[in-house]
Order: C-alpha cells, then structure tokens, then sequence
C-alpha cells in the first residue's frame, strides 16, 4: 500500500475505504493477505532449510548452488515481512528489537529540506465567478501545496475541509465555490517525506 503518512486526511480517506469496503464484500480477502505473515514454525523451518542448503553448496556444485539460491529468495520473502513488521511492533513496545537481538536501524541523513509554513497567503477572485486563486512565497523543497478551505470559525479545526491542490505557489486556483460566501483558506505545502505546518490564514468573499 501507498505510504498513507505522506496522504492528507481528505486522500486517506478514499484510499482506506476502498480497502475496508473490499473486505466487507468479502472477507476472505483480509486473511489472504494476513496468510503471508510467516508462522513461527515456517520461520524455524526456512531458517534450518538455507542453513543445511548453504553448507552443501560450498563445494560449488551447480545444482547445489541452484538449490540454495531458492532457498534463499524463499528465506528472504519470509524474513522481510517478518522484519518490517516487527519494527512497526517496536513502535509501541521499543524493547523488542534489543529482545530479538535486532539492531535498530539507522538514522539516514537526508538532504530534503525542513518544510516551513508557506508565508505571505494571498487570496484574489478569480476569472469567472465561484473561483479563488491564492498564491504564496514558495517553499524550498516543496513538491506541491495543499489547499484547506473553511466555512464558518477558523479557529475551530472540524470547519476546515480539503478543496484543492496546486503546484505553482503563485498560482493555487480553487474552483467550484459558492458565490456570496465567506471562505477561510490556508496551505500547506508537500514533499518527499510528507507535509509541513499550515500558513496563517486569510479570507475573501466569493462572487
């Protein structure tokens, strides 16, 4: 599945219902699945399988090798789903990667830039009537900007709902508004490792 951190709310949510509507219409789905979380026993067997399997294969016989080399993608397939689950497992109980014997893995460095709040939000009618568009300085690393609109309070969080995406900071089009109404906007903006804090907001009437 996608990586659902980097997804707002608004793309979470169709994303996960299409998962949770699939399992309802048939259930059988959500074990298929749970199926390729290795047992222990099929860990221990795979375990005993490449180990015997790499011991005969050191005297460079080619079918040997032949043979370890299925083994090893079998031990691979296992172990990975094993591994990437119980490090999401670590996350609520940190000791259990010191209690396999596991190190925890390391912090790489990346060159992605911090994403800071967009500043300088401006909000002008559009061409036609029920359009919008915004602009705001860019944000060094941002890959795209998230629009959140709001009807009502603005200082309460519920009355905030996603209505657009752009790419261009000086040119963020929201459509399909109603005219005569008070909108709230702020933005956000996107990148490679997810979102950074929303801008302080600001409001137009639209016509």
């Amino acid at each position: 599945m996608d990586n659902i951190t980097q997804l707002s709310s608004a793309e979470a949510i169709p994303k996960t219902s299409a998962i949770v509507v699939a399992m309802a219409k048939d259930p059988s789905l959500y074990a298929l699945v749970e199926s390729f979380f290795p047992k222990r026993e099929e860990l221990e067997e795979v375990f005993e399988e490449h180990k015997v399997a790499f011991s005969e294969a050191a005297d460079g016989d080619p079918e040997k090798a032949k043979q370890l080399k299925a083994i090893r993608q079998k031990l691979d397939r296992k172990f990975t789903v094993f591994f990437a689950v119980m490090r999401h497992a670590a996350v609520e109980h940190p000791d259990l990667l010191e209690r396999f014997g596991v190190p925890p893995e390391k912090v790489r460095r990346s060159n992605t830039p911090i994403l800071t709040s967009p500043g300088n939000l401006r909000v002008i009618h559009g061409k036609v009537s029920g359009e919008l568009l915004l602009r705001v300085e860019p944000v060094k690393g941002a890959k795209s900007y998230d629009i959140s609109c709001c009807i009502g309070d603005p200082s309460i969080e519920a009355n905030w709902k996603h209505c657009g995406v752009g790419t261009k900071a000086s040119h963020l089009l929201v459509s399909g508004l109603v005219p005569g109404t008070l909108y709230w906007f702020r933005v956000r903006a996107i990148g490679p490792n997810g979102q950074g804090p929303w801008s302080q907001f600001v409001s137009l009437m639209c016509i």
